[in-house]
């Protein structure tokens, strides 16, 4: 059946998996086994009926195999790690018909590869992965911060690096900041009770400056992990028809001046967006998953502090390059302002106009990839305008 929107180019084949949905449950060694065809909301009802949890992200939408296969970021990430990183094993099909196993035993060339990278090796059929208990309480907590002018929050994004550059910063916590015309949303869960929350002392918000055209409404939750899904579901959203999205990393060495918040968000705030559906978010990183080191799988950004997504939306079509360009304009301006920052950017935030994707996607990683490429998938079968290439010659 033709389609449009996949395969990332005409003629591509792209494959159904939405039926491969089973799921297990091994209390022997607290794994769960599943399809690639289950959706994100489909693991959140499985393991609530099981009193487990591992990280992965909150909109319900995305399916398992696709976020998992690139990393797959989630509020418990800092705790817990990537998505990825809690992969026991994976059943693969490979490009010449044939099913294997890889793990940290089996063909572990491969099992560091579909970790991060797995769309350019093979199709995942069956993943396997290590569940948590889950935590005693969660304290799910979201702040509006409404103002007149996009750049009187300079201060408060100036603060918000301030909170996640310290080192010290508990990974019980998990929060992104939201931009949007007039308003940003500072969000997150903290899996603690209320009275730990609050001992965070979050100081970023700037209550009682209604003098400045400065409003904040808020709304904090305490409860079970699993009884605050669809609050944690509405928060993070669903995916738009048609969107632009781009992606820049930020670590610890390469956070922004003051000077350089006050051009970005004067730009943020007289920039054409050729669209009212707009948005900026950046998502904190770190915790357990900069203990792991980089070459340890496919999954590249460990140093990642924060990633900043830009999204552009038109519910009537297509994009405008206005749009496109206003997000592309946003990325050059930051390298602009902070010598160090590059085109590096999450894998799960797929641009097309990325100068170098693969060393943005997967960086110092890209060689060993191409080489184990050639051993499994030599002639190129799984590919897409993005995806690692065979070595030459092969």
């Amino acid at each position: 059946m033709p389609v449009t929107g996949y395969g990332g180019q005409n003629g591509a084949l792209a494959l159904d998996l939405q039926h491969m949905n089973d799921f297990s449950y091994n209390p022997a060694d607290q794994t769960v086994t599943f399809g690639p065809g289950n959706k994100l909301a489909d693991l959140d009802v499985q393991l609530a009926a099981i009193d487990r949890v591992m990280a992965y992200g909150v909109v319900g939408d995305i399916g398992t195999g696709g976020h998992i296969a690139i990393g797959g970021l989630g509020p418990l990430s800092r705790l817990l790690g990537l998505a990825s990183d809690q992969v026991v094993s994976v059943q693969c099909v490979l490009a010449d018909g044939s099913i294997v196993t890889a793990s940290e035993y089996e063909h572990p060339d491969l099992f560091f590869a579909v970790r991060g990278a797995a769309w350019s090796f093979c199709i995942m059929t069956e993943i396997q992965m290590q569940t948590s208990p889950p935590p005693s309480a969660v304290t799910q907590f979201q702040y509006n911060i409404t103002v007149g002018r996009i750049a009187d929050l300079a201060d408060t994004f100036k603060k918000w690096q301030v909170l996640i550059a310290d080192p010290g910063l508990s990974r019980y916590f998990a929060a992104t900041l939201t931009l949007l015309e007039g308003v940003m949303i500072f969000a997150g869960t903290f899996f603690g009770d209320d009275a730990a929350f609050n001992q965070l002392n979050l100081d970023l918000i700037p209550f009682g400056q209604e003098h400045l055209g400065i409003t904040v409404t808020s709304r904090v939750v305490t409860g079970l992990i699993h009884s605050l899904s669809d609050l944690i579901y509405d928060i993070g959203g669903s995916i738009p028809a048609h969107f632009y999205s781009t992606d820049l990393k930020y670590t610890r060495q390469t956070l922004l001046s003051d000077a350089a918040v006050d051009q970005l968000f004067q730009y943020l705030e007289s920039a054409d967006k050729g669209t009212l559906i707009w948005f900026i978010v950046w998502d904190l990183n770190g915790g357990r998953i900069e203990e792991i080191p980089q070459s340890a799988t496919a999954y590249w950004h460990r140093d990642a502090i924060h990633f900043q997504q830009g999204y552009v939306v038109n519910p009537l079509g297509p994009v405008s390059p206005v749009s496109r360009q206003f997000l592309i304009g946003l990325n050059q301006l930051c390298r602009q302002l902070r010598p160090g920052i590059d085109e590096s950017a999450y894998p799960g935030y797929v641009d097309p106009f990325l100068q170098d994707p693969l060393t943005a996607y997967w960086g110092g990683n890209v060689p060993r990839l191409i080489q184990i490429k050639g051993i499994y998938d030599p002639r190129n079968t799984f590919r897409n305008p993005q995806s690692i290439p065979p070595p030459p010659g092969v």
